[in-house]
């Protein structure tokens, strides 16, 4: 009986352990689940691609915008998990730049994606994340469009 006790017990843990790792990690969106959700939205889509050509590793680029062009949301597929971690990182500079002191900041990491969102003291509302070999990155914008921003970006579980 005592064998069967500590055996259930390390098969729970192991289950714990298990289920913690692959909750560590999501799945990548697409481009035709990004278009497809900007469609719904009514938003316009810019296929820019080929202002990267000099980039190999991007392999795709999708922007959309509100008809009103208040905002823009960047869709980024890349060639693998580390170029998509060096995109990270530099769109990340460009949100230090604008960060400043006093910026309300929220980063979150994960196996394959990391997430981060600054509210700067001017009032300026940017995101860059990553999944896999897919960034979606928003240029400064006012902090009014935050709720639709995350509301879009929400849907497609970055």
């Amino acid at each position: 009986m005592k064998k069967n006790k500590g055996f259930a017990a390390v098969a729970v843990i192991a289950a714990i352990i298990a289920l913690l790792f692959t909750s560590c990690s999501k799945p990548a969106s697409d481009t035709k689940t990004f278009k497809s959700l900007a469609e719904k939205k009514d938003y316009e889509i810019y296929d820019v691609t080929e202002q990267y050509i000099n980039a190999p590793q991007i392999k795709k680029t999708i922007i959309v915008a509100p008809k009103d062009r208040r905002f823009q949301i960047e869709f980024y597929l890349i060639t693998d998990l580390e170029s998509s971690k060096k995109l990270f990182q530099a769109q990340g500079k460009v949100i230090d730049s604008y960060q400043g002191e006093n910026a309300n900041s929220k980063v979150s990491n994960g196996k394959n994606y990391a997430k981060r969102t600054v509210v700067t003291k001017d009032n300026n509302y940017l995101m860059v994340s990553y999944i896999e070999n897919t960034v979606i990155y928003v240029p400064p914008t006012s902090k009014e469009n935050r709720e639709e921003i995350e509301e879009f970006i929400d849907q497609l579980k970055y």
